[in-house]
Order: C-alpha cells, then structure tokens, then sequence
C-alpha cells in the first residue's frame, strides 16, 4: 500500500497525499508548511524545481558537448552563426548582443574557437574598429556532428512527459520567459498601450504601498489611441483582456500580428469588436472597456478618430468564432 501524509488533511502546495509520488521540493514544502504555516510557500514550488530541473539538464547536456570538445557556451556561438543563414557569419557587436554577453565576455570564448579554427575573426569592411566573426567550414561540419547527437539526447532527457505534456510546459514556460524579457515594451501597440508586465507591476505598486494585485501596468497611453479614447490612462493596472486574466505581454499586442489558415487578421478600419479591458484605479475596480474598431461617425459615447469606447457587454462565443483573437495568441491567456 502507498503510504500516505498523515493528520487527516490533505498536504498544502499541491502536494500529493501519496508521499510516494513526492520529489524533493514537495518534503521542503511539507516542512515548511508545518514550521511557518504563517508564510505562503507555493513560489518554492515553481522556482526550487525550475532550478533542480536545470542542473539535471546543465550536467546532461555538458556531458554530450564534452564528447565533442566543446562547453555549453561554444556550442551557443556555433549555432547562434549557423541560424544567421549564409555565410554564417555576424559583426561581433551583434553577435554579443544576440548571446546577452558582454564584449570581454564574447572575445574569451571566440579566441578558444579560433583557435580550433572553428570561426574566424576578421576586420568589418563597413567600420574600422568592429569585427566580423564566421563561421568555418570545418566549423559547419562540426554543428553537423553534433546537433543530431544534441537533440536526441534533449528528447532523451524529457521522456517522462508526453508529447502534449511537452507543449503545455513550453506554453507556460513561454509566458514567464516573455514577462521577464518584455521589461517595458509597446505589447499593445495597436490599442496605442505600452505596459509593463506582471511582476513589474507588482514590485511598482508594492513600493508605494498598494495591495499585490495580478495585471499589466500601464506605463504610457499614445494620444488619441483606441486605449485613449477608451479612457485607460498612465498608471492603471489592466488585469483582464475578453474575461480572462491580463499578466504578461503577448495579449493585446498580438491581435492582428499572428493568424492561422482560414482565420481572419483584425486591422485598423475593420468592423469586428476589438479586446474588452478591464481596469483598475488607485487599487479599485473601474468598469470594463471594449475598443472598437470602426468608421468614425457621430455617436453618444466619446470617439476618436472612429474609435470609441463603450460599457463591455460580453457575449457567448461559438468555439471557432474568428472575431478578434486567433487561437494561435488568445490574448492575455
């Protein structure tokens, strides 16, 4: 018989009532929730494994590139050239910057590369003091060696999960990675919005003293916008888009930038309902907006430009309705 938690409650943090199906995180969870039952411990939950996970991951795929004489960070610069396309070659200055490293950084691992005749680094003809950096021929048959023996053992290392399993954690994954990676950006470029994502706006309203509460921060409201004439202004938090919760970038900001076959785009001028939007001010709900997208002509609500806000009156939609999100980026989910 399995053996179970005991005390008669189920164990907190989703841990399971099976201590056989336990991994590590879930004993310091349990721990920690019968020492400070007064703190909430469920970040543990999602940090701690995420750490776990990748030293079993860094270790594994170490191994495979220490086959080939090569670290993690080699095998990165090899890739990084061998995507550009032909001839596989980038200014240093670009190559850094698509690695995230610094310039002293990126000179150490390129010299080691270079030495093996891996890349080369010659004078950029269109500026006196930057570098091209390529890769080489023997460079290319290398990428080719490795790259099969690479994946195979990435495929390897995510047996335990299941081809749908897969894609449900690349889509969460996807979204923690692009808040983190979108610190302040136009995501909602067409309703005229640039907002910060979830945990910076938590920070925000946390260092004046406001109550945590999940949405995207509006940092700037372009005039005479779809958001402007909607009424949505410079320090609100939107915390819904179409009822389902608003915390990261990829919302509002994908309408009409991705699409799949058979599915409609939604552009300036046509007539289908744009994203309802939900607010909140100085820590209160404010009622729903829905910008619309539509020919400008005199109505009672305010409108600019023909776009005009008015009270949201959400419907029930048929699955499949291509009116206003594509499946491929249901905005805010």
């Amino acid at each position: 018989m399995s053996e179970q938690a005991t005390g008669g409650e189920l164990p907190p943090y989703g841990v399971p009532a099976c201590r056989e199906a336990w991994d590590s995180v879930d004993q310091v969870l349990a721990d920690w929730a019968r020492e400070r039952p007064d703190l909430d411990f469920s970040p543990v939950g999602v940090v701690t494994r995420l750490a776990r996970v990748r030293g079993y991951l860094d270790a594994a795929v170490a191994a495979v590139f220490a086959e080939f004489g090569l670290t993690a960070a080699d095998f990165l610069v090899i890739v990084t050239l061998r995507r550009s396309g032909p001839p596989y070659q980038m200014p240093q200055a670009r190559l850094m910057d698509a690695l995230g490293l610094t310039s002293g950084t990126v000179s150490v691992r390129l010299d080691r590369l270079v030495r093996r005749s891996i890349v080369t680094r010659a004078p950029d003809p269109a500026s006196a003091r930057a570098s091209l950096v390529q890769l080489t021929g023997p460079g290319l048959a290398l990428f080719d060696q490795v790259a099969p023996v690479h994946l195979a053992n990435e495929d390897r290392l995510l047996a335990a999960l299941s081809g749908d399993e897969r894609q449900a954690l690349a889509g969460l994954l996807r979204r923690l990675l692009a808040s983190f990676e979108a610190h302040d950006t136009d995501v909602a470029g067409p309703l005229g919005l640039t907002l910060e994502p979830a945990h910076l706006a938590q920070q925000r309203r946390q260092a004046v003293g406001l109550a945590h509460r999940p949405g995207m921060l509006v940092a700037a409201v372009r005039p005479g916008s779809p958001g402007a004439a909607a009424g949505i202004e410079r320090g609100d938090l939107l915390t819904h888009l179409d009822g389902a919760a608003a915390r990261r970038p990829g919302g509002p900001g994908c309408r009409g930038r991705h699409h799949r076959p058979g599915q409609r785009r939604v552009d300036p001028g046509d007539p289908a309902p744009g994203p309802i939007l939900t607010r909140r001010r100085g820590g209160w709900p404010s009622r729903p907006s829905r910008l619309s997208r539509r020919p400008a002509q005199p109505s009672a609500g305010s409108a600019v430009g023909g776009l005009s806000r008015r009270p949201a009156r959400p419907t029930r939609r048929a699955p499949g309705d291509p009116r206003g999100r594509t499946p491929g980026c249901p905005g805010g989910r």
